[in-house]
């Protein structure tokens, strides 16, 4: 889980999503892909009302990420090894591959890693106390900068914790392209990593940052909940639809051009 971002036009579930600076390789078989979709939102600390709320939904082996205000959806095709960003209020679509999502990751992860800065070093290579109890599905990583508290679930298919790992650290890497003032993604990398080696997936994270050491240091406080859901519902196969209906009729942009502002 990262701070929430106001996706810049991105989905933002950034919170919760990262990935490996390196290679990408090719993700689930399609034969083997589990339907399924998963209600996400964003809180700031106690507060009651998320500030972001996103739908993402798990098709025939893509991915396809909604969120809710601005409207702004994703759409993850690993055996294409493409993100489509689709923009409707301005009916712009972006294709970017996977490729130069990973390259930039890796150019992030070694930037981090020489800083002079202690937590920035830290994010590019994170490492964590495990914790994990079975029987309440509590999960605990540790550190003196980041903390991760988890309630997860075992869900019944052991392909919708593949799918979904697969997809948190794909779209975590996608989120730092569009927002490069974000932290790096490699400590929810890790988080995504010790989620899969116990076959679970989460219903909320909580989040603690600690950018600095000592007395008066601030801490930011971030929590989200995940609701996963099978089937995908006959609403959520009509959003697919409308879905690749845009992506064959929405303007083809640059990244460039994408991520500009309407003011711009």
């Amino acid at each position: 889980m990262h701070p929430p971002c106001p996706r810049s036009p991105i989905p933002l579930s950034l919170l919760f999503l990262c990935v490996l600076g390196g290679a990408i390789v090719s993700a689930w078989p399609m034969a083997h892909a589990d339907d399924f979709r998963v209600n996400n939102a964003v809180y700031n600390d106690d507060e009651t009302e998320p500030v972001v709320r996103t739908t993402t939904i798990f098709l025939d082996g893509v991915v396809y990420d909604y969120l809710e205000s601005p409207t702004e959806t994703i759409v993850f095709d690993a055996q294409s090894g493409r993100f489509t960003l689709l923009d409707p209020s301005r009916r712009l679509r972006c294709e970017v591959s996977t490729r130069q999502v990973a390259d930039l990751t890796a150019q992030v992860q070694r930037r981090a890693a020489r800083h002079e800065s202690d937590y920035l070093k830290f994010l590019a290579m994170p490492k964590f106390e495990e914790r994990f109890d079975l029987a309440s599905g509590a999960l605990l990583l540790t550190s003196p900068w980041v903390t991760y508290r988890v309630h997860t679930m075992q869900p019944e298919s052991k392909g919708i914790v593949t799918q979904y790992r697969e997809f948190a650290d794909h779209y975590c890497q996608v989120n730092t392209m569009l927002n490069p003032r974000l932290m790096p993604p490699f400590a929810r990398m890790a988080l995504n990593r010790v989620l899969a080696e116990n076959g679970v997936v989460p219903r909320s994270i909580e989040l603690e940052l600690r950018s600095k050491r000592g007395l008066g240091a601030k801490v930011t406080r971030l929590r989200s909940e995940h609701e996963f859901v099978q089937p995908v519902g006959e609403s959520g196969m009509a959003r697919v639809a409308q879905t690749r209906e845009f992506m064959s009729i929405f303007q083809a942009v640059s990244f460039a051009r994408y991520r500009e502002r309407p003011s711009e």
